[in-house]
């Protein structure tokens, strides 16, 4: 019976080899060779407490075979008894000092228990023996913990010869590859580990962050799908399966991982901070900021945090919040020059001038090569008009070392310099570098047909109650001002959201097809429900008049207002071409329209005002002209004709449109009216083009 047994067992046949040995113990209690046997067995199928059982009698009944010992040891570590398997590997040694595998095991049980040097002890003691592939792998990691990942790769490649079947060694093999940064090589290792032994959890969570490290998160995923529910890996295979998603742009997705993972492990801070980063794609400020809150909370020495929830206020204009914020973490860390630098850009952000030009100069003795504090200084001196000095310590920054947007501050702050110093050609210059590959999201604004008039007033309908009144206007021309004076006056709905991108309905280009006579009512309708439904779902209040401003103008959208919604009204911002285009230039305009493509916005510019002037002219769609600087001048006297155009007694400006007049340090928001002239000849081509 013993002898079947045997034989099943080599043959893997496990279930009826235990049986088999088990048949031979009962006719034998105490046969060593049947209870070492079905130690080895008990031990393949995963009961391991059994299986230290069985050999711990073989064992007593042959005291003097290390095999036994060393099976005993496995065994015990692989229970985590790790006392327990060090005393049987011990035991080994008393029997046999020469047993190579004792000395490896010993060394990893010290590798495990944090003592580096005794764990290396023992695998030279094993190599002294003889060249002990175990051995070699422990060094390997050895050199892998040091950082080295040069020898661990020599140790770990000598190691995968002489045991080319070791999934472990394949393993540790890969990670000195990734460390090297020989990521085909890494990959290879680690698809060889899970080929050797499948499913190995390791091995599979290692070829998965290498998948999404080089940006594969479809192969990625299925390594860490098959990880969840694992015990220990839980973890790993949450913020696997959120850097998935998050690199599939599956945000949603992501944060429900990123949740399930700081479930797991609250103060893991990368998984939190990559949470408040998919919360910021999808816009929930709100939502970062409670976390922040909560977070701070519990731990409020944490500066890391405090810094992310004052770049959160600062970009929810909650600029007195961030303020706290930064003084906090200078009061904190007074001689920081990081923390006095954002305190200072800080207060200019919200205007206090001074206070941020004294903690500019002050910050400027602890951190004086920190670029954007001398940005915040060489503003403080334009303030003043000290224009050489601020020239001077604005050549301090070397444009290459900084990131872009800074740059591009620095270019245009070498123009306005240049402008004060009357040299319009360089100023120019200057003005358009700054602008140089930044968005340009423009209409083609194709020419209008001669008799496009005429086919305006032959398209008409009943006047719709909650027709809109369009805000137009060009780059340049003070439009946005006046979309703000609007926005504080009392009883209107003033929507300023195409300005981050497009609502997707018939004033967005969306297809609205009016080259016949007539559209069905049916059709009209529909384009006017999809125009209110984000209206709705916002909450407006609908009965309320309805100004909507139209960056993106063009003339065919007056066919709109008389067809599908008829009565809309439309105030036009109209300024000399040129004024608007060196505003343009000088002080740039909105997110999607930067002038990058100098010579195009020109002729694009050219084509808008010509739209416009359309739209001011035209006797069909009632309209008013208006001049955004004389309105913003005395919006009470100079802004009656519009105040009584939108049925208002006065229009009063407040704290928005004020915030419109002055730019970022209290530097112009534009230049003076018909400054345009004193670029007369540097920009004597682009003006030609102008319609005047």
């Amino acid at each position: 019976m013993l002898r079947e047994a045997i034989e099943l067992h080599r043959q893997g046949r496990l279930e009826e080899a235990e049986t088999a040995y088990r048949a031979a113990l009962q006719g034998n209690p105490n046969d060593g060779e049947a209870l070492r046997g079905l130690g080895a067995v008990r031990r393949m199928r995963g009961d391991l407490a059994e299986s230290a059982a069985l050999i711990s009698r073989a064992h007593v009944l042959a005291p003097e075979q290390p095999k036994l010992l060393m099976m005993l040891g496995a065994v015990q570590f692989e229970l985590g008894n790790a006392d327990a398997s060090r005393d049987a590997y011990e035991r080994v040694l008393a029997l046999d000092p020469n047993t190579a595998g004792a000395h490896t095991a010993l060394g990893h049980i010290a590798m495990m228990q944090g003592n580096p040097t005794l764990a290396e002890q023992y695998f030279r003691t094993a190599m002294r023996v003889n060249e002990d592939p175990q051995a070699l792998a422990g060094l390997g990691t050895l050199a892998l913990d040091r950082d080295d990942p040069e020898t661990a790769i020599k140790y770990l490649t000598r190691a995968s010869d002489l045991a080319p079947k070791d999934a472990g060694i394949a393993y540790a093999l890969g990670r000195g590859f990734a460390k090297r940064g020989m990521i085909a090589f890494a990959e290879q290792a680690f698809r060889n580990a899970l080929r050797l032994r499948p499913g190995q959890p390791n091995a599979t969570s290692a070829l998965g962050q290498l998948l999404v490290q080089e940006k594969r998160p479809g192969e990625a995923e299925p390594y860490f799908r098959s990880l969840l529910g694992k015990r220990g890996f839980d973890l790993v295979a949450e913020l696997g399966m959120g850097d998935v998603a998050r690199q599939q742009e599956r945000f949603e997705e992501a944060v429900e991982s990123y949740k399930r993972a700081l479930a797991l492990k609250p103060d893991h801070a990368l998984a939190f901070e990559t949470l408040i980063a998919c919360l910021g794609k999808l816009g929930r400020g709100s939502d970062i900021l409670q976390l922040l809150n909560q977070r701070l909370g519990e731990h409020p020495e944490q500066d890391r945090w405090r810094v992310m929830r004052a770049r959160v206020f600062e970009a929810g204009g909650r600029i007195g919040e961030a303020i706290a914020d930064w003084k906090w973490l200078h009061d904190k860390h007074p001689q920081n020059g990081e923390a006095v630098a954002e305190l200072a850009r800080a207060h200019e952000l919200n205007g206090d001038l001074d206070l941020a030009a004294s903690l500019a100069e002050s910050a400027a003795t602890l951190n004086p090569d920190n670029p954007a504090l001398t940005v915040v200084r060489v503003r403080a001196l334009m303030r003043k008009g000290e224009n050489e000095r601020a020239r001077e310590l604005l050549a301090g920054i070397s444009l290459s070392q900084v990131e872009q947007n800074l740059s591009r501050t620095c270019m245009n702050l070498y123009g306005h310099l240049h402008d004060r110093a009357g040299q319009m050609v360089e100023a120019c210059d200057y003005f358009r570098e700054s602008q140089n590959a930044l968005p340009l999201v423009l209409p083609s604004l194709d020419p209008l047909p001669e008799n496009f008039e005429a086919e305006l007033a032959r398209v008409d309908g009943q006047a719709w109650s909650q027709a809109p009144i369009l805000l137009v206007g060009a780059p340049g021309s003070g439009v946005e001002r006046i979309a703000a004076l609007l926005a504080e006056q009392p009883g209107f709905n003033v929507l300023r959201d195409r300005v981050q991108g497009v609502r997707n309905d018939c004033f967005d280009g969306a297809a609205v097809d009016l080259s016949a006579d007539s559209m069905p009512e049916a059709d009209a309708a529909a384009h006017r429900e999809t125009y209110q439904a984000s209206l709705r779902a916002r909450g407006l209040d609908l009965d309320k008049p309805l100004i909507d401003w139209i960056p993106r103008f063009d003339a065919r959208y007056l066919l709109v207002a008389r067809h599908v919604m008829p009565g809309t009204r439309i105030i036009i911002v109209d300024a000399d071409p040129r004024e608007a285009m060196l505003n343009w230039l000088a002080f740039g305009w909105l997110p999607f329209a930067g002038m990058s493509d100098f010579d195009n916005c020109v002729d694009w510019l050219a084509r808008a005002t010509a739209h416009l002037r359309f739209a001011a002219n035209q006797n069909v769609v009632p309209g008013i002209v208006v001049d955004a600087e004389k309105v913003m001048a005395d919006p009470a006297k100079a802004g009656a004709d519009l105040a009584r155009f939108l049925g208002l007694e006065t229009l009063k400006a407040g704290s928005l449109s004020k915030s419109f007049e002055s730019g970022l340090g209290g530097m112009p928001a534009r230049f003076a009216k018909s400054h345009w002239q004193a670029y007369a000849e540097a920009l004597a081509e682009p003006f030609a083009k102008l319609p005047v």
